[in-house]
C-alpha cells in the first residue's frame, strides 16, 4: 500500500529533484504547512528575509549565480506585491525562478477571505505563466512544468498559487520524474552564418553580445571566435552579466541607451552578428532608429521569438550560443590570421587611449565645495582595491559607466546588472550571487537611493553570514532623475531643492542604519580613504556598508 503523502511533502520532493538547496521568503499562515515540513529536514536551507523584495532579488543573484532556477515562497497577495519590483527585474533580464506564494483555503474563497486575492492576475504581467493549483493531484505535475519554463529560452521567472488546504491534503499524488532536455543545439544553416561572416570586410564586422552569451557560458567560446576574426564585442545597451571578458582587447564596451549615438557607433559597420536578444534596447524616446539602413544584421538566439521582431534580421538562426560558436569557429579558418592580429593591435591601443581618457578625467576630477569626492575617483580607488576576478554587483545607476568602463576582469560571471531598472534589486542581488557561489565575497555598488530601497537585506546578510561589501555611493538623492529633468529645459531644473528628488532635510546615516541590522559600517569623507575601507572590508569578512560621500556633480 502506497504511504499517503502530503502536498507539502510533494513539493518538497520536487525541489529535492530539481537540486534546490536554498528557499527563499518570508512566510505567513498560508506557508505553515510548509514550514512544518521543513522542520528537521536537512535538505533545504530557509533563506529568511525581512521583506518579500529581499526575497525575490535573493533569489534572482543566486539563480544567476548557479545557472539553475531558484525557488521563492512569498505570503499571499500581499507578499507577492511586495516582490511584485524585482519579479519585475527578474522578467526584464530573463532570470530562472519558480516563484510560489499561498492562497488562502479553497474552502473559503468565495467568501473573500482575509489577505486572499488574484494572485495569478497580480502576477501575470512580470513572469512568462501563472498558474493557480486547484487539487493537490495537480501540484507535482505544476511544480515540474514550472522548473521546466523557467529554464527553457527565454528563461524567466514562472509563478504558482498555492491554496493552503493543497499543502496540508493527504493523497498519492503524482510527481513526474525530472526530463532531461538537450538545449544545446546548432542551427542547420550554419555555413550561411559563416559565409556572410567572411563576406564581410574584415575591419566592418562586430558582434553584440547579449546575456544569452552569458547564460550558456559561451564567453570563452565568443572569445575564439572574437580573436579568429579580431572584430569588436559590445554588449548592448544595459546588458546584465558579463558577455565578454571585459580585460580584453576586443571588448568595446556596452551600446550607449541612446538610438542616436548607438546609430553613429554602428555605421562603422557594415556586418554585425547580434547574439541574444534586445540588442538596441534605448532610455528614452528619440525618432532615430538605432540600427543603420544599409547594415546587414546577423541574429543569433535561443529562443525564436526573439528573431526579426523588431529590427528586420538578414539571417536569423535559432540555436544555443555556446555550442553554435563552438561549432563556428573552424568554419572560419579562412580567415587572414596577419590581418585579424593587426585589428587585435589596433583594438589593444584603442581599449589602452579610452582607460588613459577615463583615468585622466578621474585625476582631474576636484571635490566639491564641502570636500565631498567625485563619483569617478571614488569608483576607481573602490576597484582598484578589489583582489583579482572579484564579482561586482552593480546598481550605482548614475556611476554605472564608471563601474562598467573600470572593472576589468577575464572569468564570466564576474560582473551582474538589472536591465529591468527597479532599484532594491542590488545589495540582495549581491548575498544570493554568495550564497550561489559557495560564500564567495562579492562587492555592491551602489546608489544611496538604491540602497534605501531595500537596506533591510542586511539583517539577513548578517544572519547568514555573507561577506557581502555595499560600496553605496551617497550623492544624498536621485541624480539619474536630474540629470534628465535638466534635459528637459523646464523651470524645475534650477530648483532647489529639486521636487521629489534630494534625500535630505533630513539627512539619513547609513551607517546608523547598517549598525542597526547587525552590520559593519564606515562612513567614508576622503578620497584617500576609499581604497584602504574596502580592503579592510574584505579582508574581515563580514557583511559591511561603506557609506562614501559623493558629490553631485554640476548637471550642465
Amino acid at each position: 500500500m502506497t504511504q499517503s503523502r502530503s502536498g507539502a511533502e510533494v513539493l518538497l520532493e520536487i525541489l529535492e529533484t530539481e537540486h534546490v538547496r536554498y528557499i527563499f521568503g518570508n512566510p505567513g499562515t498560508t506557508e505553515l504547512p510548509l514550514m512544518d515540513a521543513l522542520a528537521g529536514d536537512s535538505r533545504f536551507h530557509y533563506v529568511l528575509a525581512l521583506h518579500e523584495s529581499v526575497a525575490a532579488g535573493m533569489a534572482d543573484g543566486y539563480a544567476q549565480a548557479t545557472g539553475r532556477p531558484s525557488f521563492v515562497n512569498l505570503h499571499t497577495a500581499a507578499g507577492l506585491g511586495n516582490a511584485m519590483g524585482n519579479l519585475s527585474n527578474s522578467r526584464a533580464t530573463g532570470t530562472p525562478m519558480v516563484v510560489t506564494a499561498g492562497q488562502q483555503d479553497q474552502r473559503h474563497l468565495m467568501a473573500e477571505p482575509f489577505l486572499s486575492g488574484n494572485l495569478t492576475g497580480m502576477a501575470d504581467g512580470l513572469v512568462k505563466s501563472a498558474q493557480e493549483v486547484h487539487r493537490v493531484a495537480d501540484l507535482g505535475p505544476a511544480l515540474r512544468r514550472a522548473f521546466h519554463d523557467a529554464a527553457s529560452p527565454p528563461t524567466g521567472p514562472v509563478f504558482i498559487s498555492i491554496p493552503m488546504d493543497i499543502l496540508q491534503d493527504l493523497g498519492v499524488p503524482p510527481a513526474p520524474a525530472p526530463s532531461r532536455i538537450e538545449w544545446r543545439t546548432v542551427p542547420a544553416m550554419l555555413p550561411d552564418l559563416a559565409s556572410s561572416i567572411l563576406a564581410a570586410p574584415r575591419a566592418g564586422f562586430a558582434v553584440i553580445a547579449g546575456d544569452e552569451v552569458a547564460r550558456s557560458g559561451a564567453v570563452d567560446a565568443l572569445v575564439s571566435v572574437a580573436e579568429r576574426l579580431g572584430c569588436p564585442v559590445y554588449g548592448p545597451p544595459m546588458h546584465s552579466s558579463l558577455v565578454f571578458p571585459t580585460a580584453h582587447p576586443l571588448w568595446a564596451g556596452p551600446l550607449a541607451p541612446d538610438a542616436d549615438q548607438m546609430r553613429a557607433e554602428l555605421t562603422r559597420f557594415s556586418a554585425v552578428l547580434l547574439i541574444g536578444s534586445r540588442g538596441f534596447m534605448t532610455f528614452g524616446y528619440q525618432d532615430t532608429w538605432p540600427v543603420p539602413p544599409g547594415l546587414r544584421l546577423l541574429h543569433l538566439s535561443p529562443a525564436a521569438g526573439d528573431l526579426g521582431r523588431t529590427y528586420p534580421t538578414s539571417l536569423g538562426l535559432v540555436g544555443d550560443p555556446r555550442a553554435t560558436l563552438e561549432a563556428l569557429l573552424p568554419l572560419l579558418s579562412g580567415v587572414d590570421e596577419t590581418q585579424a592580429a593587426e585589428l587585435i593591435e589596433t583594438a589593444r591601443a584603442r581599449s589602452a587611449d579610452r582607460l588613459a581618457r577615463l583615468t585622466r578625467q578621474a585625476s582631474e576630477a576636484r571635490p566639491d565645495e564641502l570636500g565631498r569626492m567625485h563619483p569617478l575617483p571614488a569608483v576607481q580607488a573602490a576597484l582598484a582595491a578589489l583582489p583579482p576576478e572579484t564579482v561586482v554587483v552593480d546598481e550605482a545607476v548614475t556611476s554605472d559607466p564608471y563601474v562598467r568602463a573600470l572593472h576589468a576582469v577575464r572569468r564570466p560571471g564576474r560582473f551582474l546588472y538589472s536591465r529591468g531598472g527597479g532599484l532594491g534589486w542590488g545589495l540582495p542581488a549581491a548575498m544570493g550571487v554568495s550564497l550561489g557561489r559557495d560564500r564567495e565575497p562579492v562587492v555592491a555598488v551602489l546608489g544611496d537611493g538604491s540602497f534605501l530601497y531595500s537596506p533591510q537585506a542586511l539583517w539577513t546578510a548578517v544572519r547568514e553570514n555573507l561577506p557581502v561589501v555595499s560600496v553605496v555611493l551617497n550623492n544624498r538623492g536621485y541624480l539619474i532623475l536630474r540629470r534628465f529633468l535638466a534635459g528637459m529645459r523646464g523651470p524645475a531644473a534650477e530648483a532647489t531643492p529639486c521636487v521629489g528628488m534630494d534625500i535630505t532635510e533630513p539627512s539619513v546615516d547609513l551607517a546608523a542604519i547598517a549598525r542597526g541590522l547587525g552590520a559593519r559600517a564606515v562612513r567614508v569623507d576622503r578620497l584617500a580613504e576609499v581604497g584602504q575601507a574596502v580592503r579592510e572590508a574584505l579582508a574581515d569578512g563580514l557583511p559591511t556598508v561603506l557609506d562614501v560621500q559623493v558629490a553631485a556633480p554640476p548637471l550642465g
